[in-house]
């Protein structure tokens, strides 16, 4: 069983972030239980490129769609470069650490509206597995 499943019609940036988070799980085989015990629907956009691609959690697989979903537990929107640098901002406690300039960045960025997280509030567990996935470090 495969635990990143990827659409046959993903292009682009879902099969960038579908070898990023195989990448990493292939590097720590312990962050597959990240995929344990998380349901919900991501859309994440970079608007620049005009591209979107929806990531659903089920339970201990990754399922990447090469469209975004009408309605998801969280929408990440914002340009492409900060996008694909989000896997380079290092974590503490699966959030963006704000005890450096890279977390710093990512808080300025949503503060400045640059970078939008709809359903960081209602649906932080989703988040922060999101993110680790993502995460190079």
């Amino acid at each position: 069983m495969s635990l990143v499943v990827v659409d046959p019609d993903v292009e682009g940036l879902g099969v960038m972030l579908a070898d990023l988070i195989r990448g990493n799980m292939e590097a720590d085989p312990s962050r597959a239980k990240l995929l344990e015990g998380v349901v919900g629907k991501v859309n994440l956009r970079a608007r620049d490129a005009e591209v979107a691609v929806g990531m659903e959690f089920r339970g201990g697989q990754l399922f990447v769609h090469a469209r975004p979903f009408p309605k998801a537990d969280l929408d990440v929107d914002t340009d492409a470069d900060t996008l694909m640098g989000m896997s380079n901002v290092p974590l503490r406690l699966g959030m963006p650490d704000v005890a450096t300039a890279d977390g710093r960045a990512v808080i300025a960025k949503i503060v400045r509206g640059r970078l939008k997280v709809r359903g960081m509030v209602t649906r932080p567990k989703l988040l922060t597995r999101l993110q680790r996935l993502l995460s190079v470090r």
